[in-house]
């Protein structure tokens, strides 16, 4: 008897996620293209008005040394932070390998305290499992 409402309510959260990540997914594909073709017109207004001063070759030539330039400075700041993120990895991977040879150590040494500590966490965990929401 149970089951079934339970289904129910899991089936209902399931195609309303689906439905509003459907519909979040639609209004960003045309907040996206929205978005390229205001990019495209003012990188136009841009060309039109720098063709004034400088020439329509000069104008583009500026405007490609500027998105050269930009492109540059973002594929140096995500080197940076693929670099971060390595060097925080290694650390963590670092720390893991130490907490497991102090804890192979520990057994090693002293197998009855091990024992007890284990049987604490376990009591712990059982005991302090009962969640009254």
């Amino acid at each position: 008897m149970l089951l079934p409402i339970l289904s129910l309510l899991i089936g209902n959260s399931f195609q309303r996620t689906v439905a509003r990540t459907k519909r979040n997914g639609i209004f960003i594909v045309l907040a996206a293209i929205f978005l390229l073709t205001a990019y495209v017109l003012v990188v136009t207004a841009g060309t039109i008005w720098l063709a004034g001063i400088y020439g329509a070759v000069g104008a583009a030539l500026f405007l490609a040394a500027c998105a050269l330039l930009i492109g540059i400075v973002v594929l140096i700041i995500m080197t940076m932070m693929n670099a971060r993120e390595a060097r925080r990895a290694q650390e963590r991977r670092l720390a893991i390998e130490s907490l497991a040879a102090v804890g192979i150590g520990l057994v090693r040494s002293q197998p009855l305290l091990t024992a007890g500590v284990l049987a604490a966490l376990v009591a712990t965990n059982l005991m302090g499992s009962k969640r009254r929401d």
